[in-house]
């Protein structure tokens, strides 16, 4: 093996086919786009950054049709026993091209399905009480209240995607068509899921804690279990596969997966094998955050298929206005095959109140050169938005003492532990590197350093009190995931013990009907469980986290540190919006102009071939 072997792994899968001198640069290509996050390579793609080292003695030897000569390790969409697939100008490993195949041919399957119920499903909806009085109270904003047409679509469609910025009211608009759902079928199986645990248990606390509910339909979301996308599907022990696949599909009514584009294109793949064609799915995400950790960009290239959002067929859009009386909606000059499958959200009610959040986040994922200079100006920004561009000491610690209000020195119990894991959850530093200063590593160091000299901590064990932590791989059996965040304090029941506290809902003792319900809230808020730090090996101190770390979360109060270089592949328009829009209430940004615009200008770029197969 050479010492260039062993640097890049690239080039050691590539060495495999020395023999095929045709073959090898684009073998080295794939599986150097793959660990990058693509799921194909574009063979017509002249990329020295793409193709490495390899030296091209003619332009004609490494050639699709080149390519196609190769029969005995390239194959087609129709031949995907070989390591290969050329399908046009891109070219896969085999496993993520039929990757791609399952994800496409489920999508059409479920997409299917409404032709056979279109009709019934919108006559339904006509009679519908709920449906009416959501008509009723419909809120009119940027043309037309998407969230009712969301719900609509959702409950006429097995295929659904709903797509929007922070605020915009995705949680809503699920109790909306759960609250469809379950007037057309009281005994429905709902399933709801996310790519990680901290997601999906956000969905659920989201939709119980939405005002717009109806007591009832609390009561029946309070008893939906949220799933992993993994544990959905019933993982084997010691293996790639899932108990539940196509020829053992899920056993629910109605998916609903939040996070989507978390998603990476494997764990989808699985996923929409094991749904049944009867089944609903419902994909909620943002189509602008950060696409998956592992390959793929899944949401944001099915979002990619139809270029104008809230176009609908003309079909769809006669129903639909049929339905609706006075919607304002446009019809799309051109047919496209997930047309009346997407709807995006337009409008944010939490910027209602905060144009300047609303103003910050487009700018960011619309590039507006301009704007983004401006907030340098002597201007500058307002509404609790701040740009330090000089990585101010001052304005760092004034930020970070704000985690002294959750260390309390009172004598541990329940009640306050739940109150300052809360307390801790309102604040968070977010990095885009790992290590180094302005990394995670770096900056947990500098709030620790900060708490010591305050007394508030002791550094000397691991396991400290209040330290916060958060678990980096997922515990099924202590029914803790990835994400999961928590703070060490003392046992109450033995002062010589330190345990990882969790929020949790308490395991209640025999109440009548009516004191359960009376006092569900209060516990819920105030319950904790905590585990031996023995058992929790997997865990990072969190006074700081990567934003890629911070999907699915919101705080009150955020500092977002950029690094100070520009040459970096993670520095991109999706990563700085994900930041900025972790925000509720109070944002500082520590980055230079430059490295903002930058940021702004970087998209994540990933080759897929679902926008032109589908």
């Amino acid at each position: 093996m050479s010492k260039m072997d062993v640097m890049d792994p690239h080039h050691h899968f590539a060495s495999f086919f020395k023999g095929q001198k045709k073959l090898q640069p684009f073998a080295y290509a794939a599986s150097k786009s793959l660990a990058e996050g693509s799921i194909c390579v574009d063979v017509t793609s002249n990329s020295e950054d793409l193709f490495g080292d390899s030296e091209k003695e003619s332009e004609e030897e490494f050639s699709v049709e080149g390519l196609k000569e190769l029969h005995t390790l390239v194959g087609n969409e129709n031949d995907v026993k070989k390591p290969f697939v050329l399908h046009g100008n891109n070219f896969y490993i085999t496993r993520y091209f039929n990757y791609e195949t399952q994800i496409i041919q489920g999508i059409k399957r479920l997409v299917g399905e409404r032709e056979k119920k279109r009709i019934s499903r919108f006559d339904w909806l006509k009679t519908s009480a709920q449906f009416q009085k959501l008509v009723a109270g419909q809120e009119v904003k940027k043309g037309a209240d998407w969230q009712l047409v969301a719900a609509a679509m959702a409950f006429v469609n097995n295929f659904s995607i709903i797509t929007g910025g922070p605020g915009t009211g995705k949680t809503t608009t699920v109790a909306k068509i759960l609250g469809l759902l379950y007037e057309e079928d009281p005994e429905l199986v709902v399933k709801l899921a996310a790519p990680t645990g901290k997601a999906a248990m956000r969905m659920k606390e989201s939709l119980t804690g939405n005002d717009q509910i109806s007591s009832d339909l609390k009561g029946i979301i309070d008893e939906l279990k949220p799933f992993t996308i993994h544990r959905l599907l019933g993982p084997k022990r010691q293996s790639p596969y899932f108990k539940n696949d196509s020829e053992n599909p899920v056993e629910a009514d109605v998916i609903i997966v939040d996070e989507a584009s978390m998603i990476d294109v494997a764990l989808f793949s699985k996923l929409i094998s094991a749904i049944g064609p009867e089944t609903r799915l419902v994909l909620l995400g943002d189509r602008n955050q950060l696409a998956s950790v592992e390959a793929g960009s899944l949401l944001s290239d099915l979002c990619a298929t139809v270029p104008g959002k809230n176009q609908f067929s003309s079909e769809m859009s006669a129903d639909l206005q049929n339905l609706i009386p006075d919607l304002n909606i446009e019809t799309a000059r051109e047919d496209h095959f997930l047309q009346d499958h997407i709807t995006e959200l337009k409008y944010s009610w939490r910027f209602e109140t905060r144009p300047a959040f609303r103003k910050v986040s487009e700018a960011v994922i619309n590039n507006e050169k301009e704007e983004i200079k401006s907030w340098f100006g002597e201007e500058g920004l307002k509404e609790n938005i701040q740009i330090d561009p000089e990585y101010d000491e001052k304005l760092f610690n004034n930020f970070i003492s704000s985690y002294e209000e959750y260390i309390k020195k009172e004598e541990p119990n329940r009640k306050n532990i739940a109150e300052a894991i809360k307390k801790f959850n309102e604040l968070r530093i977010l990095a885009v590197l790992r290590n180094g200063k302005n990394g995670v590593a770096g900056l947990n160091a500098r709030v620790e350093k900060y708490l010591t000299k305050k007394k508030l901590i002791d550094t000397s064990t691991d396991f400290y009190e209040f330290r916060p932590v958060m678990v980096t791989r997922n515990h099924p059996d202590l029914n803790l995931f990835n994400g999961d965040i928590g703070i060490v304090r003392e046992d109450p029941n033995d002062e010589n013990k330190v345990k990882i506290w969790f929020l949790a809902e308490e395991q209640k003792a025999e109440k009548t009907e009516e004191e359960q319900k009376k006092e569900e809230q209060e516990e819920k808020k105030r319950f904790v469980r905590g585990y031996s730090p023995a058992l929790l090996t997997d865990v990072e101190t969190v006074f700081a986290m990567t934003v890629h770390k911070s999907q699915g979360s919101e705080f009150e109060k955020v500092m977002l540190v950029m690094p100070k270089v520009t040459e970096l592949p993670l520095l991109t328009r999706e990563l700085l919006y994900t930041g900025i829009t972790r925000a509720k209430s109070e944002l500082l940004i520590q980055g230079t102009e430059e490295v903002l615009l930058t940021a702004a200008e970087a998209q994540v770029k990933r080759a897929s071939g679902i926008m032109n197969r589908i």
